[in-house]
């Protein structure tokens, strides 16, 4: 869930700084004053008028010079961007440094030009250089004015949520309740304090620092502190877009979607404060109710919603480009790229690819570090080569085992076709889509994928409880999320090199998965199916039968692609229980094989495939039998096309003909002899 934060704005650096050099004289003093009150309340070609007096006493007073530069800024309505950095350069060359080497920043005299510098910065989305200059200013909010200070630590914490170290950005936050502390146990300890950020706004503070402690605890997904928060910042009676959006993402992220949705709509319809929401956040509202939706299982209603926000955004970019007021927090407002991510994943989840994969591959050039992403662009490849297994239990697919007559009488001949048409040719190229989805692209995006897998070491795993790895633009995973992460690229890129027919790298794919000491039973069952495949077409018979053992599926947990519980989860599981009983919640994905009678008999199905390749007619038979009893009478197609292949080996013509005229009996007759391509790939799960 997203939600426009602008907390740190350039107009608040106004031109204090004047009245606190002791050098000016009396007249200079009420005059900076004056200006101070008129750029407060808007008056920005009077505050100018006034300023200018003092510049005629000081005509190179880097001070006078940077409140001219803000208040001609503030004129243009914070357009003219390129004009002001213009002149913080200028100012900066009087101050010997320069805006563009944060190493260059050394005086006291010199933070607030960093720091205005920082904020532009922000507002344009750059927030890595942005960082870099705040870091080097908290380390000088010793020596400047308090209020400064203030705002460079506030900026700090909006930074660090911005690219996703929610660590650091709680423990400035830390480290400004400490000063909150401080203050208010010594209220006269000789310091001076401003009075526009420490006395009249103290609660409006106090609330603002509570709120992004949530917002980090939120990332952290501590979720236990974070409700104690909550109480306590809902029980000052103080109500803002941003609590509302942060006590939707708590109940959200309990996985209390239906109270989440509740918090944001009866917000929004009883709230007059909203009336910014209605006009320059409405794209992240929509977006919000739609990831609540999708959750709820309503994809209908989450793909309105979705679309709804793309459209919305457009609308306000459009809007602020043809307006005459082109505020600077325009470049703050474009969400684009975080909703045609969210778009793509919901497509995705919706079976369908084609649209999912035009979403994600106009985001990997903005989060191209984003190792989910890539796996994700590989699901849709997947996904469009072979959508499901659903079809080959579909009458057509099984007509395919027969595919043409010939002749009649006694000489009429039938030809057996290759009912596995989704494994018949290497290349699955998209004709009627985009070019690049295809299987060989998919392989391409799981490589970079695992190349940008951080190592796991056994440090990292004894900070489990701390350690995280950022996934821009969602909230950054645990240690157990990318292991998970790990096994998910591992079978997909096993089974994307079996269609592929590389079984050399399916091999080791398959047998790095199965190294994986944390990898859940699904995984492990896809993985020794995918190794037996790619032994048996490396002619390692033993080998491959060796990894196939039914009895080793003996419940769905054996199936189940759970991880196991982090010490995290099991914490958070041990919180306070709902007062309203939980409601079952249904997988977003139906994973096949599900019943664990099913899980063997597919292990059956392929011992029978690897004996009829030896000519192993008796064992064949017998595990293809287990298979036929455990399956059930819906059978898929593969399994005709082996009983034809085994009937034929065993010279059983007449238990044959049977078979035929049972499930093909219009192209059959009571005389008839089969041609039989050669044997296809074994059967296993599609990893889509």
């Amino acid at each position: 869930m997203s939600e426009d934060n602008n907390t740190t704005t350039n107009n608040n650096n106004n031109n204090n700084n004047s009245e606190q050099c002791s050098i000016f004289t009396e007249l200079d003093k009420e005059l900076a004053a004056k200006a101070k009150q008129e750029y407060e309340g808007g008056q920005y070609d009077v505050c100018l008028k006034t300023l200018q007096k003092i510049l005629e006493s000081w005509p190179d007073d880097p001070k006078v010079l940077f409140n001219i530069a803000l208040t001609e800024y503030a004129m243009s309505s914070f357009q003219k961007t390129d004009i002001f950095k213009t002149q913080l350069n200028k100012i900066a060359e009087k101050l010997h440094c320069s805006l563009d080497n944060v190493t260059t920043l050394e005086e006291p005299d010199q933070c607030t030009l960093f720091y205005n510098m920082s904020v532009l910065l922000y507002h344009m989305r750059q927030y890595r250089s942005a960082l870099l200059i705040v870091e080097k200013l908290f380390r000088l909010i010793g020596q400047i004015d308090e209020t400064l200070s203030w705002k460079i630590c506030l900026l700090l914490c909006e930074l660090d949520l911005c690219t996703f170290q929610p660590e650091n950005a709680l423990a400035t936050v830390i480290h400004l309740e400490k000063l909150l502390s401080e203050r208010s146990s010594s209220p006269s300890n000789g310091l001076s304090h401003s009075p526009n950020m420490l006395n009249d706004s103290l609660e409006i503070l106090k609330s603002k620092i509570s709120l992004y402690k949530i917002r980090c605890l939120l990332m952290l997904k501590s979720l236990r502190t974070c409700k104690k928060e909550l109480k306590q910042l809902q029980n000052t009676n103080i109500s803002s877009t941003s609590l509302t959006y942060a006590r939707a993402n708590f109940e959200y992220f309990k996985e209390n979607h239906t109270r989440a949705l509740k918090i944001l709509t009866n917000n929004q319809q009883t709230n007059s404060s909203l009336i910014s929401l209605q006009t320059n956040s409405s794209h992240c509202f929509y977006n919000n109710l739609s990831c609540i939706h999708f959750h709820l299982h309503k994809s209908a209603f989450a793909l309105f919603y979705m679309r709804r926000a793309l459209t919305e955004n457009n609308r306000l970019l459009i809007e602020q480009l043809n307006s005459n007021d082109k505020q600077l927090i325009i470049h703050n407002i474009n969400r684009k790229y975080e909703i045609l991510y969210n778009l793509g994943i919901q497509l995705l989840f919706k079976h369908q690819p084609l649209p999912a994969f035009e979403c994600l591959i106009d985001v990997i050039h903005i989060y191209s570090n984003n190792i989910r992403l890539w796996l994700r662009l590989a699901e849709c490849c997947i996904m469009i080569y072979r959508s499901s297994n659903e079809d080959i239990f579909k009458l057509e697919e099984k007509l395919k085992c027969v595919l043409q007559s010939i002749g009649n009488g006694f000489h009429h001949k039938l030809i057996l076709g290759n009912c596995n048409t989704s494994t018949s040719s290497k290349k699955s190229t998209i004709t009627n889509g985009n070019e690049n989805c295809s299987m060989e692209f998919a392989l391409f995006c799981l490589k970079n994928a695992l190349t940008s897998l951080p190592i796991i070491t056994e440090a990292d795993l004894q900070k489990e409880e701390t350690k995280l790895y950022p996934a821009p633009p969602g909230n950054p995973m645990r240690i157990g999320d990318m292991i998970a992460l790990k096994c998910s690229i591992l079978t997909a890129a096993a089974y994307v090199s079996l269609c592929l027919n590389d079984f050399v790298s399916a091999k080791n794919y398959a047998t790095n998965l199965l190294d994986e000491p944390r990898a859940s039973s699904g995984h492990k069952y896809l993985a020794r199916l995918y190794l037996s495949e790619s032994l048996l077409a490396m002619n390692k018979i033993e080998l491959a039968l060796n990894q196939l053992d039914a009895e080793m599926i003996k419940n769905e947990n054996d199936l189940s692609f759970k991880m196991p519980i982090t010490t995290i989860d099991k914490e958070e599981k041990s919180d306070t229980p709902e007062i309203t009983p939980p409601i079952p919640k249904a997988d977003l994905v139906s994973w096949l094989p599900r019943d664990a009678r099913v899980g063997q008999a597919i292990v059956y199905y392929n011992i029978a495939a690897i004996y009829a390749i030896t000519n192993d007619v008796e064992k064949a038979f017998k595990h293809f039998n287990l298979f036929v009893n455990l399956f059930g009478k819906t059978q898929p197609a593969h399994s005709f096309q082996l009983k034809f292949y085994l009937d034929l080996l065993d010279g059983n013509r007449h238990r044959l003909q049977i078979l035929l005229k049972e499930n093909f009996g219009h192209l059959t007759s009571n005389k008839s002899f089969v041609a039989f391509p050669t044997l296809t790939h074994t059967l296993s799960t599609n990893n889509s």
